[in-house]
């Protein structure tokens, strides 16, 4: 793919993120999420999955959240996050500010970054830089990523 038509790709499947999920938690978690997981520049499908296996391990406090429509979602975000990053992380961090205001949603968001951020099993420099910036969309103080 040739890079414009790599952004073509990506403002088109957010768009469609955009359209398709009405649910503001979900977008914000969803947005965290392929935000902290495609900050080194890759993303697998093995971290995707252990990412939904944690928060399945947590139903009771992910309760609010829809995890068949936010699997469905992964899969198009995180490849619009790779092929157009700067974008993207305007627009990942634009759904997770949209829950600062509800502090229940903001905490619910931030634990689902830090699940994302240890999925892979390394916590890397990059990934607590991103981290540091949902925080910030959140209203939160920095902090730390608690070791899962």
């Amino acid at each position: 793919m040739i890079p414009d038509e790599s952004v073509a790709y990506a403002l088109a499947a957010w768009s469609r993120f955009e359209d398709s999920v009405s649910d503001g938690l979900l977008r914000a978690v969803a947005g965290a999420f392929v935000l902290v997981a495609a900050a080194d520049g890759e993303l697998s499908q093995d971290e995707a999955d252990r990412f939904l296996e944690a928060l399945h391990s947590k139903a009771d406090v992910f309760a609010p959240i829809d995890f068949a429509e936010l699997a469905k979602t992964f899969g198009d975000l995180s490849e619009a996050m790779l092929a157009d990053p700067e974008d993207g992380k305007r627009l990942a961090l634009q759904y997770v500010a949209r829950v600062k205001g509800v502090p229940q949603h903001a905490e619910l968001v931030k634990s689902a970054a830090e699940i994302a951020a240890a999925a892979d099993g390394r916590l890397q420099a990059v990934e607590e830089s991103v981290m540091q910036d949902v925080r910030g969309a959140l209203g939160m103080s920095a902090g730390r990523i608690p070791q899962l």
